[in-house]
C-alpha cells in the first residue's frame, strides 16, 4: 500500500497553497483522464483545462489564479517544476546493492571509486577510472582510458569508445554510443578515402542523454557537450560539435559537424544544423526546421531553411491564400490582355 499524505502536507512541502479540503488523503499522482478520488492530477497545459474540468481527480495540482471547479486545488507558482518534487516523493528511486557482478569483465588496472555498481556482462577496459556511486548498467562497453564521474549512472547497453569522458551526475540512457567515428572521408576519383578520426567526446557534469542517441569522436580535439544538457531519444551529433551549457536537444535532431550551439539553445523535434555553422546562446529552432546559416544570439527560428519565426508564420499566412492569389492573377491578366487588346484597336 502508498504512503499517504495529507494534501495540507504536501503543500507545506512545496510551499503552496490548499484551495478547498486541506484534510484529503492523497495516495499517488495519475493523469486527469485516469486519477481517482486519492489521487493528486495535475494542470501543467492549458490545452488541458476542459479534461480537468471532467476530471475524477481527488485534487489538482494548478497554477497560481488558476480557476477550476470542482476537485480542491494545491496551487503553486511553478507546477511543473512541483510535479517534478512530488513525482520523486510518491514514487522514489531505490537504492541498488554496489558491487561488481561476477559476470562483468573489468581490467585489473581499472580504478573504482566507493560504492560502484557494475552489472552483468559490463566491458571496462584497461585505464579507466570510474568515480564514487558510478552504476553500468547491463551489457555496456567502456573502451581503453574511458573516465565516469561520480554519480553517473549508464543504463544497459551503452557503448564509451575509448577515451570518452563522462562527468558528474550525468544519466546515459540504453543504446547511446559515445565516442565513435565522425563520417569523415575525402573522396578522390569516385573513391572515399576514410580520415582517422583521433579526437575524442567530452561530457560535463548533470547531462542527461536519452537512448539510442549517437555523439561522434572529433576528428581532432573533442566534441563537447554543456554542463546541465538533456539530450532527447535518438539524437545525432557529429564529430568536433561544442553544445554550450544547459541546452535542450529534442528527439531526432542533427548536428553536423564542428556546428557551435551556445548556452540555453533548444532544438524542436526533427531539426537540422549544417556543419561548421554558430548559434547563439539562447536561439530556439522550431520543430522540422532546418539551420543552413549561423543564427545571433536569441534568434527564434522556423522552416527549411530556417528563417525568423515570424516571416515564416507571415509566409505560411500567404502559402495558404495562393490558390486564391494564383486564380486572381490569372484573372487580372486576362482584364490587361483585353485592354491592349482595345487599345490596339483589336476588338
Amino acid at each position: 500500500m502508498s504512503t499517504a499524505y495529507r494534501l495540507d502536507d504536501l503543500a507545506q512541502r512545496v510551499g503552496g497553497r490548499v484551495r478547498g479540503n486541506g484534510e484529503r488523503s492523497i495516495r499517488g499522482i495519475a493523469t486527469l483522464d485516469e486519477a481517482g478520488q486519492e489521487e493528486l492530477s495535475f494542470l501543467t497545459n492549458p490545452r488541458y483545462r476542459s479534461a480537468a474540468g471532467r476530471t475524477r481527480a481527488g485534487a489538482v495540482l494548478v497554477g497560481a489564479g488558476t480557476e477550476l471547479s470542482g476537485p480542491d486545488l494545491l496551487e503553486v507558482d511553478e507546477p511543473y517544476r512541483v510535479l517534478a518534487r512530488l513525482l520523486e516523493l510518491f514514487h522514489p528511486t531505490v537504492p541498488r546493492a554496489p558491487g561488481v557482478s561476477p559476470d562483468a569483465r573489468v581490467a585489473d588496472d581499472v580504478r573504482l571509486g566507493s560504492d560502484v555498481r557494475v552489472e552483468p556482462f559490463a566491458v571496462i577496459g584497461s585505464g579507466c577510472e570510474l568515480g564514487d556511486r558510478v552504476s553500468v548498467g547491463a551489457g555496456s562497453v567502456l573502451g581503453e582510458g574511458c573516465s565516469l564521474g561520480s554519480d553517473t549512472e549508464l543504463r544497459p547497453r551503452v557503448v564509451l569508445y575509448p577515451g570518452t569522458r563522462v562527468g558528474r551526475r550525468c544519466l546515459v540512457h540504453a543504446g547511446v554510443v559515445l565516442g565513435g567515428d565522425g563520417f569523415g572521408f575525402a573522396t578522390t576519383d569516385g573513391r572515399h578515402l576514410k580520415v582517422p578520426q583521433v579526437g575524442c567526446v567530452v561530457v560535463e557534469d548533470d547531462v542527461e542523454i536519452g537512448a539510442n542517441s549517437a555523439v561522434d569522436r572529433a576528428m581532432l580535439g573533442e566534441t563537447r557537450l554543456g554542463e546541465g544538457s538533456k539530450i532527447d531519444d535518438l539524437v545525432m551529433i557529429a564529430h568536433g560539435v561544442r553544445i554550450g551549457p544547459r541546452a535542450l536537444l529534442a528527439a531526432q535532431s542533427g548536428i553536423a559537424g564542428s556546428a557551435r550551439l551556445g548556452a540555453r539553445a533548444t532544438l524542436a523535434g526533427q531539426t537540422g544544423v549544417a556543419g561548421h555553422l554558430e548559434l547563439g546562446d539562447g536561439v530556439t529552432v522550431a520543430a522540422k526546421s532546418a539551420v543552413l546559416g549561423d543564427l545571433a544570439d536569441g534568434a527564434f527560428v522556423c522552416g527549411v531553411p530556417a528563417i525568423d519565426h515570424r516571416r515564416w508564420r507571415r509566409s505560411q499566412a500567404l502559402f495558404k491564400k495562393l490558390p486564391e492569389l494564383r486564380r486572381d492573377l490569372r484573372v487580372l491578366r486576362e482584364r490587361i490582355a483585353a485592354i491592349e487588346r482595345r487599345l490596339a484597336g483589336e476588338d
